[in-house]
């Protein structure tokens, strides 16, 4: 069992706090073009991020093996979920986008479209819906529309207009 000095350990706190502070879940928003007033219903969605999509395994001498990364992968998924309205607003808004094609490019803002650290653009973006489980018993929580948001991220990242959302 290690022991560490307080004197250490303040350290590793001075050095982490210096990083400033840790981005919070919660703290996004999820803006369909088109359906930009639709943003405050969406809890749940993909954050992107850029990496590999994989490995390659690259043989070498006496059996042993090295790795290359692969091309990024840009085609992504994640799952997402909307709060629906009594007027039934996230409803007409998947009847409208699959009846003009099912496909849509959004924005992720780290804070709100008004008050934004940085913004993602995701683009040829479409869902897969979950069926509803609609439940009699069920007196204390939203009705919820979840399902998998499939998309394209290529990178393009805008720095957003103030350096905290607050």
């Amino acid at each position: 069992m290690a022991v560490s000095t307080s004197s250490y350990l303040k350290t590793h706190y001075d050095t982490a706090a210096t990083m400033g502070a840790k981005v919070v879940g919660s703290d996004f928003a999820l803006e369909i073009v088109g359906f930009e007033s639709n943003w405050l219903l969406c809890k749940q969605a993909p954050w992107p991020e850029l990496s590999p999509q994989g490995e390659i395994e690259v043989p070498m001498p006496l059996g042993s093996l090295a790795y290359q990364p692969q091309q990024i992968k840009p085609a992504q998924q994640g799952s997402i979920s909307f709060y629906e309205t009594v007027q039934g607003t996230v409803d007409k808004m998947i009847e409208h986008i699959v009846a003009n094609g099912g496909v849509f490019d959004a924005w992720l803002y780290e804070g709100t479209p008004e008050k934004y650290i940085r913004r993602k653009k995701i683009t040829n973006c479409f869902f897969q819906f979950d069926p509803i489980d609609r439940d009699w018993e069920n007196r204390s929580s939203p009705m919820l529309i979840t399902g998998t948001l499939f998309y394209h991220y290529f990178g393009q990242t805008e720095e957003g207009n103030t350096p905290d959302y607050r």
